[in-house]
């Protein structure tokens, strides 16, 4: 998402969110029309923070209705009476019109969660909208204030939130229809249906807000998305201020136009240009393209499973999934650890994995420092006990080191494996450093060789860890030294379909 994006989305939810022509209709059209593809796992996050950005405007500008219905609270328990004031009988009823749209929220969760997926709905729900607005001016004879309200009254305009939940289907203009249809004026409809958003946006803000914590890589366009809430709740509040003054003397019909006008225009739109059928861009071209094949390196045969999976959720094709020792190809999608001899034009990391010196369950060894293992891999040593003699900083189990002997078998990857380049990298080895070290030819056979002789040394990636094996601390490495980035190599930055598919990896290996 970019920052003019995330401006006008914020501008669009403040406007909308109060004026009766509904903030979600817009937020799901405009990408459409607009042919923006922002990525899913930051659209989640906006919607978020620009509601809570609105809900700011709503509680700022009724800061005194709020005020005066919690005193008059106050004043029921002083009085021992539920209802002992208008202020107070409002607020109750603020609560009770809440209820209906927060059962259905949660029953119809996944249905509605559909619907903000399809532009054509939120259109057509758009001339929803219009008709509960004409009906309220047609029916609605606009002869009560707020003081008059009873428990009916608030459950019915609950009854009319409900509708709400659908994109299209404006809350505001929903719950001011309710209010008018029970005969209230249109300034008191106004004002208790932006009352109204307070509850059901605050439990919804709080219940997102524990959702958005999860989202991964928040930090990384969350600035961007702040410039929305900014916009939104001063938008937003301004738009309040204006509806609030205009409904005073105007009627609601001109919204009823506005979303009558905008559901055919999107219709319309959508008809010519069905989904799918609209002429990308050279940019969107690039991001939709899929590779001829997904590649992985060897080191990485226990992915394959992953990706697969990944490409049936997320791919309408099914593509090539191969391993390959070559280094990358252009046109193919590689997965792999990093290669100072590959280039790719964009690289999109997956995940880290770290290396792990990994013993024989039998071997006492628990703890030593770098110095000590530089020792041990360039094979100064013969047999353990050798080593564990001239070892100052080796700790042991608690059974003592006394009894195991027996010669150091070390086992490494060819040299052309990343493994074996990042501990000679790390242990400040030359290529061939480790003379006495036997060659395996993958991690699986490691971990077999480790499990069934007690002589056995390696290093283990971390996918390949099992109880069935010990890992040994080296003090004195920082956090990353033994750790290789897991990246995917492209011609070009991910989006649409394909993006999908590498954060559907990425969040399997997390």
């Amino acid at each position: 998402m970019t920052i003019l994006q995330a401006i006008i989305l914020g501008i669009i939810q403040g406007l909308t969110e109060f004026l009766p022509i509904s903030s979600s209709g817009h937020l799901v059209i405009l990408p459409y029309l607009l042919g923006w593809e922002i990525p899913a796992e930051q659209i989640f996050p906006f919607d978020v923070l620009v509601q809570i950005g609105t809900l700011l405007a709503v509680i700022v500008y009724f800061r005194q209705d709020i005020v005066d219905i919690f005193k008059a609270w106050l004043g029921d328990i002083q009085a021992k009476k539920i209802g002992s004031s208008d202020e107070s009988r409002i607020g109750w009823y603020l609560l009770l019109a809440t209820i209906p749209a927060g059962i259905a929220g949660l029953l119809l969760k996944d249905i509605v969660e559909q619907a903000f997926g399809d532009p054509s709905g939120a259109a057509s729900f758009l001339f929803g909208t219009a008709l509960l607005l004409v009906l309220a001016e047609r029916f609605g004879k606009r002869s009560r204030s707020l003081e008059s309200m009873r428990w009916f009254d608030a459950l019915w305009i609950g009854l009319f939130q409900v509708l709400s939940l659908f994109p299209g289907l404006s809350r505001s203009g929903a719950c001011m229809a309710g209010t008018m249809t029970r005969n209230f004026e249109r300034k008191s409809a106004g004002r208790f249906s932006f009352l109204m958003a307070i509850p059901i946006m605050l439990a919804a803000g709080l219940l997102s807000v524990l959702d958005l914590l999860q989202v991964t890589n928040l930090m990384e366009f969350l600035p961007v998305m702040a410039i929305g809430f900014v916009i939104s709740a001063l938008v937003g509040y301004v738009s309040i201020a204006w509806l609030m003054n205009f409904v005073q003397n105007h009627s609601l019909y001109i919204f009823a136009v506005y979303c009558v006008l905008l559901g055919a225009a999107v219709l319309g739109f959508g008809y010519t240009f069905p989904q799918g059928t609209v002429v990308p861009t050279p940019e969107t071209a690039q991001e939709i393209m899929l590779p001829d094949a997904i590649v992985y390196s060897p080191e990485l045969n226990w992915l394959a499973p992953t990706a697969a999976e990944c490409m049936d959720a997320t791919l309408d094709t099914s593509l090539p999934l191969q391993q390959s020792i070559t280094s990358y190809q252009p046109g193919e999608l590689r997965l792999a650890f990093p290669d100072p001899t590959t280039t790719a034009a964009f690289t999109f990391q997956l995940d880290t994995q770290s290396l792990h010196f990994s013993l024989n369950a039998a071997n006492p060894l628990q703890a030593l420092d770098t110095g000590d293992m530089q020792v041990l891999l360039s094979g100064e040593y013969r047999t353990w006990t050798e080593f564990f003699q001239n070892c100052a900083s080796c700790a042991f189990s608690p059974a003592g080191s006394a009894g195991f002997d027996g010669e150091i078998k070390l086992y490494i990857y060819p040299e052309s494996s990343p493994y074996t380049n990042r501990v000679l990298e790390t242990f400040n080895l030359p290529l061939g450093g480790m003379q006495n070290a036997l060659i395996i030819p993958s991690a699986e056979s490691l971990l077999t060789t480790l499990q069934l002789d007690p002589w056995t040394a390696g290093f283990l990636p971390e996918q390949w860890l099992t109880p069935a094996v010990a890992t040994v601390t080296i003090n004195g490495l920082t956090s990353d030294a033994l750790s290789l980035p897991l990246l995917a190599l492209l011609d070009q930055e991910p989006g649409g379909q394909l993006k999908d598919l590498l954060l559907c990896v990425q969040d399997s290996l997390q």
